[in-house]
Formats: structure tokens, sequence, C-alpha cells
């Protein structure tokens, strides 16, 4: 097999899975009683040990990006701003409607990304781009409404959650490439997820009292922890590395859809027309942004 199609297979592998641990954290909301916040924080710090120890194993300088002020201050602001806020949207996101929604509502950040950078340089988007935001909008229009202005088919809650969590992923993607280039992807994200963990902990250190504990419990929960997080991010990033991120942002796409399959299939959430329609565009925005930027490639 090529490097090529190698690279192909690690992202599509990684998305599907990333899919699938959205839907783990729905479960673990739904039948363990957990809440969204201590999900969040008990995810973060276990994924942060884990990707810290993946970098040490890796004989990377773990402590580096602790050496110049500066940096540290940008690792904090990636890490509050950042990583805490756009996991711990996500996941409330889930816990007022369903991980499928979720999922593609955080899909608009691509979205959110071009028209701010239009914005701030106040030059007007691409044909591409203009495209990427109408389907956008038109696809969240469907997402939350079902093609009637005069209701909504989610709560207003879960609408405000999901679009926080864009604008969450949004500055999640685009704060983090500086921090990245100098120390390394597996230090910025581990140390990002590891203190986001630990400023949680005097909020939600202390589980509820009605958690109902059994093994696809727990097994949902490492699933969502190791396999939804260390696994993914370790595959992803590799072939990312091998096929570029035009390509890995358009395969990508796979996780909303396993989102919606594994929701209709092991949670019995129903997805209606517009549902799928709305999903669709919401994909198709991606898809555009990501022509528009290998236009951009080979111009």
């Amino acid at each position: 097999m090529s490097l090529a199609k190698q690279g192909m297979l690690y992202v599509l592998i990684a998305s599907i899975l990333w899919g699938s641990s959205g839907v783990c954290a729905q479960y673990l909301m739904e039948h363990l009683h957990i809440s969204a916040g201590w999900l969040t924080m008990s995810r973060l710090l276990f994924s942060g040990i884990i990707l810290l120890m993946l970098g040490f194993l890796q004989g990377q300088p773990v402590f580096s990006v602790f050496s110049e002020k500066k940096e540290a201050t940008k690792l904090f602001i990636f890490s509050l701003c950042g990583t805490l806020t756009v996991q711990f949207t996500f996941l409330v996101t889930i816990e007022k409607s369903n991980a499928a929604t979720g999922t593609i509502l955080q899909f608009l950040s691509p979205t959110v990304i071009v028209t701010w950078f239009a914005l701030t340089r106040k030059k007007l988007p691409g044909m591409f781009v203009c495209a990427a935001i109408l389907t956008s909008l038109a696809g969240t229009f469907l997402l939350v409404t079902h093609g009637n202005p005069t209701s909504l088919s989610i709560s207003p809650a879960a609408l405000i959650w999901g679009i926080a969590s864009a604008f969450a992923a949004a500055f999640y993607s685009t704060y983090s490439s500086g921090l990245i280039s100098r120390h390394g992807t597996l230090l910025v994200v581990g140390w990002s997820m590891f203190i986001a963990g630990v400023s949680m902990m005097p909020f939600f250190l202390l589980p509820e009292e009605n958690i109902a504990v059994n093994g696809l419990g727990l097994f949902a929960f490492f699933y969502l922890i190791i396999v939804g997080t260390a696994v993914t991010f370790s595959l992803y990033l590799k072939g990312a590395s091998l096929i570029g991120g035009q390509k890995a942002s358009i395969l990508s796409c796979a996780e909303p859809l396993t989102s919606a399959v594994l929701s209709l299939l092991l949670l019995g959430i129903t997805f209606t027309l517009p549902d799928w329609l709305g999903t669709l565009l919401i994909l198709s925005s991606v898809l555009l942004i990501a022509m528009d930027a290998k236009g951009k490639l080979h111009q």
C-alpha cells in the first residue's frame, strides 16, 4: 500500500472513531447520568496524561514549553480558551441534544474561520468560500428548524451551545498553530488537555451521587478516553502528515456521518429528511473551503 493510501486510511479511521466517541459520550450522559462537566474534566485529564506520556516515550522535551514565560502564557490561554472551551461546549451540546447534532454544528467552525479572516483582512472571500458560507447557513437552518422558521427542532440551549462549540473549535484550530510549530503537536495538545482538566477539578472533581456504573458504561468511558482521543489523535496526525491538511479535512467529514449513523443504530435517534439535507449542506461547506485552499496552493 502506498504512503498516500495509508495516510487516507489513517485519517478515515480516525474520523470514524471520533464520530463513535461522541456517541459514547451521549450514552454515558444518558444512561450513567454523568454530567457534561465531569465527563469533560475526566476526558481532558486522562487524555492529557496519555499524550504527554507518548511524547515522553518518544524522547520529546516535555517541559520545554514552560522554559519561556511568553510561551507558557500562550499555552495557558490556549488551554483555557481553546481546549477547555471546545471540549466543554461540544459535550454540553450533546447533553442538550444528541451526538450527531453536536458534531454537525461543530463542523461550522471552518466557515467561522474563513469568515473571520475575510472580515479582519477586509478582503472579499472567493467564490468557493462564499458558497461555503451560504451552504453552511442553509444547512444550519434546515437542521435546527426543519424548514419551518417559526419553530425549532432542537432546543434553543442546544443551538446556542452548538454555535459556541463551532466558534471555540475555530479558535482552537487557529490559535494553536504557532505553539505547535515550535513545540510539537503532542506536547502542546497534551499539556493543554491536562491544564484544562486540572482547571475544572474545583468545580467537577466529585461526580454526581446518582451515577449508575455498569460494565458497558466503563467500557464506553475508557473507549472515549483511549480510543476516542489518544488513538484517533495519533492516527489523524500520522495520516494528515502523509496526505496534507486539505485532503485530511475532506476525509474528516466521515466523523459527523459516522456519528449520525451510529446515533440512529445504537441510540435510537431519528433523523428526518431535513436533518440529512442540513447535514450534507454543512459538510459541503467544508469541501468547498478545502477546494478553495487547494486552488490557492496551486496558484
